[in-house]
């Protein structure tokens, strides 16, 4: 090649990848073309100015894609440039690139979800686990990087502070959608819960955050996590309470007797803090909101009441050494009736609960109900061999309400219950609110939501009661939703005031260098 020649190539050169010296390939890939562009866009950006930006990011994003993630790796080492992704101790199977409409506002990036593989991770929800994250593209030490940041609000590039493009409620809407074949399941699984292909348990909706408050949200009869999708979506919009809230949903056969459902979430509350905080030091484990919907808040009221003996004593007139049958069988009913409140959990609310059973259990559509549920062999034989075996230990009202030995959720909803009587008189022993529907116009003290009267949802003591017009489903209303959502810039209010300087010191530092860790690696 002659000297002009190459002098000429060389110009071209210079031209095509202006401002991007340092990336090493000089082939012609859409890919990279597309970097090159970001690139220029990066180094002529400007506070009052993002959309060119913002325009030659949205063609490597979607060109990001296109791509298997190992194949977009290394296609990016080829050219020089670093991939930044969030670390999270997940399998991260795929890219997607949230909706978003252009605009000229200085907001920088492109929305993008994140799908991580949860086969092995039995505490997200086995669909996947999606995040929002937003791709910038910039230089740290005059290297070139794409980086997918998450959590954050604002960014610097080129010296200025530029607030993020972020959606936060898409990867709401595509974990619902894939896993909608749990929502069409609600009733086939309440009666026939061994026939449930779903795991059950509690499961996280983002990836676990020791620095920010959960709030459990656990689902009535014939219900599921979806019953919460609107408030999960109202929490995630909402740019403090996502900063400072992680939503856990417990998901679980809505068939059992109540108090055995509500064993079962004390254990899995514990299994989770135990598999999330080892060590029993993370702020997120020692301040636990729980949120309980119909039946779910009846489980929930076993998380902050102790029992004592008065649910024992409900049904039975002689101690557990002097029942006689299963040994294993009799462990596991003295499990279920007697608890202590779980000092993880700082506030409760209950929404729609029937604290003192509702009339539809005892009428002929709770009683066609009750006796078309299939429980688990293993549950209705334990609990009627012990009632069989000792007919003299049960307490007269026991005795009567047991009669039929129908064990079911449906039928342990009855005002007749013995031991949901005296679940309602257990003391509360953190700040508890009530929301309560009211379906038609009327004297509240006479009104229900359709299922549950108020004179069954209404506790004396709350923190506060919020009556909506509503129906039974008082989390799906936007009223509900509203008040709920006060509840919890309540909850934000009380730690702030009653946490110890130290502590919320020590909280805030390592918050921040979290922030600073990220903005160091992008």
């Amino acid at each position: 090649m002659s000297a002009a020649r190459k002098i000429s190539a060389s110009f071209l050169a210079l031209v095509l990848f202006a401002g991007c010296a340092s990336l090493r390939s000089t082939s012609s890939n859409r890919l990279e073309q597309r970097i090159a562009h970001a690139d220029a866009a990066y180094r002529s950006l400007n506070p009052s100015d993002a959309v060119q930006y913002n325009n030659a990011l949205g063609a490597v994003a979607r060109r990001m894609v296109e791509e298997p993630l190992d194949e977009l790796r290394a296609e990016l080492s080829a050219i020089g440039v670093k991939l930044d992704a969030p670390q999270i101790k997940l399998p991260l199977a795929r890219f997607q690139v949230a909706p978003f409409s252009p605009d000229a506002s200085h907001a920088v990036g492109v929305p993008m979800l994140l799908d991580y593989d949860t086969a092995d991770a039995p505490l997200y929800p086995r669909d996947g686990l999606t995040i929002s994250a937003t791709a910038i593209y910039r230089r740290v030490a005059d290297e070139p990087h794409l980086s997918l940041v998450t959590g954050k609000r604002t960014v610097q590039l080129n010296g200025s502070s530029y607030p993020l493009k972020i959606d936060n409620v898409a990867p709401v809407t595509a974990m619902a959608r894939r896993a909608r074949h749990v929502l069409g399941n609600g009733l086939s699984y309440m009666l026939h819960p061994a026939a449930m292909r779903d795991k059950t348990g509690i499961f996280l909706t983002e990836p676990y955050d020791p620095n920010k408050i959960p709030v459990l949200m656990v689902h009535g009869l014939k219900s599921s996590p979806f019953a919460f999708f609107g408030l999960i979506e109202a929490i995630r919009r909402d740019p403090e309470l996502s900063q400072r809230f992680q939503v856990w949903t417990y998901f679980y056969s809505t068939a059992t007797p109540v108090l055995f459902n509500a064993l079962e979430l004390r254990q899995a509350l514990e299994k989770t803090v135990r598999e999330l905080d080892p060590r029993d030091r993370d702020f997120a484990t020692q301040h636990i909101v729980v949120l309980g919907h119909s039946m779910g808040g009846l489980l929930a009221h076993t998380l902050v009441s102790t029992s004592g003996e008065k649910l024992w004593n409900a049904l039975f007139v002689v101690p557990p050494q002097r029942l006689h049958g299963d040994s294993a069988a009799i462990r596991a009913l003295v499990d279920t009736l007697h608890f202590r409140a779980n000092p993880r959990v700082v506030r409760v609310i209950f929404a729609a609960t029937p604290h003192r059973g509702s009339s539809l259990a005892e009428s002929w559509i709770g009683r066609i109900a009750a006796s078309r549920i299939r429980l688990s062999p293993l549950v209705k034989s334990e609990v009627a061999n012990l009632m069989s075996e000792n007919p003299d230990a049960a307490t007269p009202a026991a005795k009567a309400f047991h009669r039929e030995m129908n064990f079911t959720s449906v039928r342990t909803l009855s005002p007749r219950d013995p031991a949901l009587n005296a679940l309602v008189d257990l003391a509360i022993n953190v700040p508890f609110h009530s929301v309560i529907g009211q379906y038609k116009a009327g004297p509240v003290e006479t009104s229900s939501d359709g299922f549950v009267p108020y004179a069954s949802s209404h506790l004396d003591g709350a923190t506060s009661e919020r009556i909506v017009r509503s129906g039974h489903g008082v989390c799906a209303n936007q009223d509900g939703e509203r008040e709920i959502v006060r509840i919890l810039r309540l909850e934000l209010e009380r730690e702030h005031r009653s946490m110890p300087a130290s502590y919320a010191e020590k909280r805030n530092r390592v918050f921040h260098r979290d922030l600073a860790r990220d903005d160091d690696s992008l």
